[in-house]
């Protein structure tokens, strides 16, 4: 996640700015700044999500590791997806890119959790059916959002990050 910032950039010559205030300056980074919150937040959540699941998780085997594998590729894969979007501002290609990553990653969270929990074969014994349906319930909120901002990538890209802080905000609402 903190690869992520590696992407906000001064720029090469410094001296092209000297009558430039530090006020302007920052303001032209508003954009990468404000993408890199989105992005990590959303990271945040699947991180989140991935660590819950942990706790119940006994076992392993060759297949729940592949598929653990191939979550950490495409997450590995969201420094380049949100650099896309930095170059690319309003790009509806960009956009469906960082979203399809993102969709990607959270359909892998979700295969992870289902997997593993199919007839209980590496969970703990202490874990309730009702706690496993809730969990994927609540993982399917990641992928929903996903798909969100991919049609908002079709209407109005550059508001099709901000779809990602809908996950937290709706795991927060069915909390309470």
């Amino acid at each position: 996640m903190t690869i992520l910032v590696l992407d906000i950039k001064l720029p090469p010559h410094m001296g092209i700015y000297r009558n430039v205030t530090p006020e302007h300056f920052i303001t032209g980074y508003f954009q990468d700044i404000l993408l890199y919150m989105i992005v990590f937040i959303a990271l945040g959540y699947l991180w989140y999500t991935h660590h819950s699941q942990s706790h119940f998780i006994q076992h392993t085997d060759r297949n729940h590791l592949w598929i653990s594998l191939v979550t950490l590729m495409f997450v590995a894969l969201v420094p380049f997806s949100s650099s896309l979007v930095n170059r690319f501002t309003n790009d509806t290609l960009a956009e469906l890119f960082l979203s399809s990553n993102m969709f990607v990653i959270g359909v892998l969270n979700y295969l992870n959790w289902a997997y593993a929990t199919k007839n209980n074969r590496l969970m703990i014994e202490t874990v309730s059916d009702k706690y496993i349906v809730e969990e994927k319930k609540r993982l399917l909120i990641f992928p929903a959002v996903s798909l969100l901002a991919m049609a908002a990538a079709f209407v109005w890209p550059a508001f099709s990050p901000y779809a990602f802080f809908l996950a937290p905000v709706i795991m927060l609402l069915k909390k309470r």
